[in-house]
């Protein structure tokens, strides 16, 4: 039996570097809808926004503490309330609308 050794030849560049294309989009494709990495979330979700109107005698640290009744992190619960109001000095005046984030 005598063994020949074929060689193959590429007809078409680009004919082949499409179906290579090809090719790797689909196995590309079908290892991330196995593995879960087709499905994205969103970093934050909406939600209905929990708004505060101030009365006389009020601060930011009262509606802080009000709001985080666990007694952690009123500081950091203050800062995030000044930041969702655009509140540089942390004043607030009677009648004003604040806006709680959540994730208090």
């Amino acid at each position: 039996m005598k063994r020949t050794n074929k060689k193959y030849r590429i007809k078409s560049k680009f004919r082949f570097i499409t179906f290579i294309v090809i090719i790797l989009g689909l196995a590309v494709g079908t290892i991330g809808y196995i593995t879960g990495f087709d499905v994205s979330t969103a970093l934050e979700q909406p939600g209905e926004k929990i708004t505060v109107e101030v009365t006389d005698g009020d601060t930011v640290w009262d509606i802080a503490r009000h709001f985080k009744s666990d007694g952690k992190d009123i500081r950091k619960a203050v800062y995030e309330i000044c930041k969702a109001n655009d509140l540089h000095d942390g004043e607030i005046k009677s009648g004003m609308t604040l806006t709680i984030p959540e994730d208090l």
